[in-house]
């Protein structure tokens, strides 16, 4: 500003001394208030000039210091990123880690639940073994029944004590004791022999059905068994460490039937196998007898009524050739047959036309052949029938054995293979009934067909001959 002035200022003068003269004096003074005005004008530069070149180096200084702060400050950010980063992932393995933990230890806690709960599960079944074992002890072989019922008594129902009395009556199956008494007591395994006087001799057998097990003494055995019963009684007296017994060590159903001193008849096995069939048998007896009834009623009609006599024929046609109508008709009048009713209504009618013959022939036709059709559809449904009552008891009688099975439990394999037969036995009946009925019904069908197919051709042909000779 001031150096501008002075350049005014000076430019004023030079236009003034042009126009004026002025002495040198005052010239000079202005050269010299010139000359301080210009040296004041450079000092003032001057130090404009170095309060900009310090303003400039504090600027200067303050940009490298706010680029170094920004590198410290990007150094650090790159930093905290990284440890950022590397926190976040320690915590996503860590939550991962966690969750797999967690899971894990729900798991555990689930199968130790489920350990658990199978555990208290097999204790209650063991304490309901036991508790059935002790029930079933009194209707068991009576070898140390009263010791085996102390040692539940008095001892925990635990696993030990199950299997003890286990383990205690398979060993009772090996050995053997003899006690003389008032009576001779033979025990082989878990099978029993008495003779109380010298005539009779006794067993311990197995009775009841499938919903228990109860044994009792029998003496009705054969002379053969008896005698070979007191053989091994004897031996046992003299100290024998064997003896021949001949009876069935496993106690099966068939074993009173083989002791028995009465074999069984025919009827009376049959009436035994009719009832262990169980109430099916009897819709299947019904349908064996209705069936029977049909096929033999059937069987009777086609052979009386579907007869074909060749002689008839041949003492028919003959009279139709030679025109003697009404010696035809008398002749087929005395046939009482399908086939002769049905000749003779062509040989009467046969005034009438052969167009109308034939519809009459029709008429007849299907007249006779459902009258020897009858009730045959009725006998293939009684073959059809016979197997699905037989399933059906088949079916009735596993459900009886599952719920026995449940009650029973399934310890005694004599008592699965006993049901499985007895539910069996309805299938085996309904296929022995259905089997014959479909022969039946398949010859009586055939039968059917050819008498049918011949009372056709026998009428086409008398046709033929009516109307063939005119």
């Amino acid at each position: 500003m001031h150096y501008i002035m002075a350049l005014l200022f000076l430019a004023v003068s030079v236009f003034a001394a042009r126009d004026n003269v002025i002495d040198p004096i005052a010239q000079q003074r202005v050269l010299d208030s010139i000359k301080q005005e210009v040296e004041a004008l450079k000092r003032i530069r001057l130090e404009k000039a170095n309060q900009l070149e310090k303003a400039e180096a504090v600027r200067w200084q303050g940009r490298y210091a706010q680029n170094q702060a920004s590198s410290e400050y990007q150094n650090e950010t790159r930093f905290l990123e990284g440890r950022y980063t590397k926190i976040s992932d320690d915590i996503s393995r860590t939550a991962t880690e966690l969750g797999s933990l967690r899971n894990l230890a729900i798991e555990q806690k689930e199968r130790n639940a489920a350990a658990q709960n199978g555990l208290d599960n097999f204790y209650l079944l063991i304490k309901q073994s036991i508790a059935k074992r002790t029930e079933e002890i009194p209707q068991d072989f009576p070898a140390k029944m009263e010791e085996r019922l102390l040692n539940f008594a008095n001892n925990p129902p635990t696993i030990e004590t199950y299997f003890n009395d286990l383990l205690g009556r398979l060993e009772l199956t090996q050995t053997q004791e003899f006690t003389a008494k008032d009576s001779y007591r033979l025990r082989l395994g878990t099978v029993f022999y008495a003779s109380s006087t010298e005539n009779d001799m006794q067993a311990v057998l197995r009775t009841g059905t499938l919903q228990g097990k109860l044994f009792e003494w029998r003496s009705a055995f054969s002379k053969e068994l008896e005698a070979d019963f007191r053989r091994a009684v004897f031996n046992a007296q003299q100290g024998a460490d064997s003896a021949w017994v001949p009876i069935d060590v496993l106690q099966t159903k068939s074993v009173m039937g083989n002791l028995s001193s009465t074999e069984q008849s025919y009827l009376q096995k049959f009436l035994s196998w009719f009832k262990a069939g169980g109430l099916v048998m009897y819709p299947l007896a019904l349908v064996a007898f209705a069936s029977l009834f049909l096929a033999f009623e059937r069987a009777f009609v086609l052979w009386k009524r579907g007869h074909i006599s060749k002689t008839f024929v041949n003492k028919l046609q003959p009279l139709v050739k030679s025109n003697r109508i009404s010696e035809a008709k008398i002749l087929c009048q005395n046939q009482n047959t399908c086939l002769g009713k049905i000749l003779g209504t062509i040989v009467e009618n046969c005034e009438h036309g052969k167009e109308q013959t034939q519809k009459i022939l029709q008429e007849i036709l299907l007249a006779e052949q459902s009258k020897l059709e009858k009730r045959m559809s009725f006998l293939a449904a009684l073959g059809t029938i016979a197997p699905l009552l037989g399933l059906l008891g088949t079916v009735t009688g596993m459900i009886l054995l599952f719920q026995v099975i449940t009650q029973a439990g399934t310890n005694d394999a004599r008592i699965l293979a006993g049901g499985i037969s007895e539910a069996l036995i309805t299938t085996e009946t309904g296929l022995i009934i259905a089997i014959p009925i479909m022969l039946l019904h398949g010859k009586l069908s055939e039968t059917l067909d050819y008498i049918t197919t011949e009372i056709r051709i026998q009428s086409l042909v008398l046709l033929n001959i009516l109307w063939k000779e005119g």
